[in-house]
C-alpha cells in the first residue's frame, strides 16, 4: 500500500497511479477553487458527480473544480497513442465510480472447478452493475494479488474454456478458432443462456482495472463491435472452423471445373441459407457469400450479446467515440508474446546488507540463486514465462517492479503476489533443482496463488 503525497490517503500500488493523477489536478486548481475542493474532499458526493457530468460541465455557474474535471475527462478522445488513450479512459471511469459502493466477489478456492465456475458466471450475470465501482475479491483474504488472480482465472476461462458441460460436451468453448481467428460458437445453449454477454461483462470489467485482455478476436467480428460500416472487413476462410463450410470455400475458389458430388455439396450448401446454386459467372461470389453467412450472419445474436455486455462494463463508450481504441481492449496474438527482457529490465534484485555479518555468508549462494533465475528467464519460452509471471503477480501482465528475495526459511519458491515479490530458496545449489523447484510452484497457480 502507498500513501498520497497530496491528500495522504492509501491506495494499492495498481491504483496510485491513476489517483496521484487526480489528486495532483485538484492541487494546481485555482485559488478560487480551494474552499469548494476541501468540501468536495471532505465526503461531498454529490459535488463530485456534478463536477464529472456533462451538464454541469455546460452550466454557467460551474466551479474551476467542475471545469478542470470535466476537460480531463475528455482528454483521451484526443491522445495520439491509442494505448494511453484507453488508460486514461479507463482510469476516468475508475474515478468517477471511486465514491460507490464497493463491488466484492467471492470465490472458494476449496471447492470444485465446476463450482467455482458457476460461481463466477452467476457473478458477471448480476444486473445493473457498474463495473468501475472499487473491486475486491474474497478467496481467503484480500489484496492486489487476490484480485489479480480472479481476473486472470475469469479471462483464463472466456478465452479457453470453461469446464461446466453443456450440450454433452467435454468443454464448453465460448469462442473457437486459433491465433487471431477466434469467433463465437454457435451453441444454442449458450445464446439461451445470455453467456456472451456475461462474456461482455467479464472482458470490460477487467480492462477496466487493468487485467487481461482477450486476445486473437476476428477482425470481421471486432466490426460488428465497432458497429461501423466504413470499412468493410471481409471474413476470411481462417475464421471458420467448420470444415465442411471451408471445403465448400476453398472448391469454390479453385480455378479448376466442379466435379458433380462437389457441385451437388456446394448447391446443398447454398440452398440451406437461401442463396442461389453454382454457376459458370458467381463462384467467387457464392464463395464469398457462404463465408459471410457462416462467419458473420450466424454470430450476429453472439455479437450482439457481447457487445451489451461491454455496453454494461461502460466501456463502448470509448469504442464508440475512438473505434481505433478497440484493438486495445482486444489485442491481437502477436501482442501478447512474451520476452526475456521484458521482465528482466522491471527486476528489483536482492541487495546484500553490509552492516549484517551473517548476511556476508550468504552472498555468494544469493547470487548463485538468482543467477539460476536469470538463466531460466533467458531460456524460457513466452508460454513459461506467461506461467511465471503469473504466479509472480497473480496475472501475465508485468508491472512495474518485479521483485526477488532469497531465502534459507523456505524450501519451494513462493510468491507474493500482492507486492508482486518472487521468493526463492537459498538451498538450492544446481540449476536442474532449481527449475524443478520452480516449475513445481507455479503449477500451482491453478489451485493458489502464492502468499497474499
Amino acid at each position: 500500500m502507498v500513501e498520497c503525497v497530496y491528500c495522504a490517503e492509501i491506495f494499492s500500488f495498481s491504483e496510485i497511479q491513476g489517483h496521484i493523477d487526480c489528486c495532483e489536478k485538484k492541487n494546481n486548481s485555482d485559488s478560487t477553487a480551494e474552499e469548494t475542493l476541501e468540501n468536495t474532499q471532505s465526503g461531498s458526493s454529490e459535488e463530485v458527480q456534478a463536477g464529472t457530468s456533462a451538464a454541469a460541465s455546460s452550466s454557467s455557474n460551474q466551479n474551476p473544480r467542475e471545469e478542470n474535471q470535466s476537460s480531463s475527462s475528455e482528454e483521451w478522445t484526443t491522445e495520439p497513442d491509442v494505448y494511453e488513450a484507453a488508460n486514461m479512459f479507463r482510469r476516468h471511469l475508475l474515478n468517477n465510480a471511486e465514491l460507490k459502493p464497493g463491488l466484492v466477489a467471492r470465490l472458494d478456492l476449496r471447492s470444485t472447478e465446476e463450482d467455482r465456475e458457476r460461481e463466477i458466471l452467476t457473478f458477471y450475470k448480476k444486473t445493473g452493475i457498474d463495473w468501475a465501482s472499487p473491486f475486491s475479491v474474497i478467496l481467503t483474504a484480500i489484496g492486489d494479488g487476490v484480485k489479480r488472480h480472479f481476473l486472470s482465472m475469469v479471462m483464463e476461462k472466456i478465452q479457453f474454456g470453461f469446464d461446466l458441460v453443456f450440450e454433452n460436451t467435454t468443454r464448453t468453448l465460448l469462442f473457437n478458432g486459433t491465433g487471431d481467428h477466434k469467433v463465437p460458437s454457435t451453441s444454442k445453449a449458450l445464446i439461451d443462456g445470455d453467456l456472451f454477454r456475461v462474456a461482455g461483462r467479464a472482458i470490460g470489467h477487467s480492462f477496466i482495472h487493468g487485467g487481461p485482455r482477450f486476445t486473437g478476436l476476428s477482425p470481421a467480428m471486432l466490426q460488428l463491435i465497432v458497429g461501423s460500416n466504413e470499412e468493410f472487413v471481409a471474413p476470411e476462410v481462417a475464421d471458420r472452423p467448420d470444415t465442411d463450410v471451408v471445403d465448400v470455400v476453398s472448391v469454390l475458389d479453385s480455378q479448376r471445373k466442379l466435379t458433380p458430388q462437389e457441385r451437388c455439396e456446394v448447391n446443398n450448401l447454398a440452398f440451406s441459407w437461401d442463396l442461389p446454386p453454382i454457376n459458370n459467372n458467381n463462384r467467387r461470389w457464392l464463395a464469398q457469400k457462404i463465408l459471410q453467412h457462416a462467419v458473420v450472419e450466424r454470430r450476429r445474436t453472439q455479437m450482439k450479446q457481447l457487445r451489451r455486455g461491454l455496453k454494461e462494463s461502460g466501456v463502448v463508450t470509448m469504442i464508440k467515440e475512438r473505434p481505433a481504441l478497440a484493438k486495445v481492449l482486444f489485442p491481437r496474438s502477436a501482442e501478447q508474446v512474451m520476452d526475456s527482457q521484458t521482465i528482466l529490465k522491471r527486476i528489483i534484485w536482492p541487495m546484500p546488507d553490509s552492516e549484517d555479518e551473517d548476511d556476508h555468508s550468504n552472498v555468494e549462494e544469493t547470487c548463485l540463486v538468482t543467477g539460476f533465475l536469470r538463466d531460466y528467464i533467458e531460456k524460457g519460452s513466452s508460454q513459461e514465462l506467461h506461467l511465471l509471471l503469473k504466479f509472480w503477480t497473480g496475472w501475465s501482465i508485468p508491472p512495474q517492479h518485479l521483485y526477488v528475495e532469497v531465502s534459507p526459511e523456505i524450501t519451494l519458491p513462493v510468491a507474493s503476489t500482492c507486492l508482486t515479490t518472487l521468493k526463492l530458496s537459498l538451498k538450492c545449489q544446481s540449476y536442474q533443482a532449481f527449475e524443478e523447484n520452480l516449475e513445481a510452484s507455479m503449477r500451482s497457480t491453478e489451485f493458489g496463488f502464492g502468499l497474499i
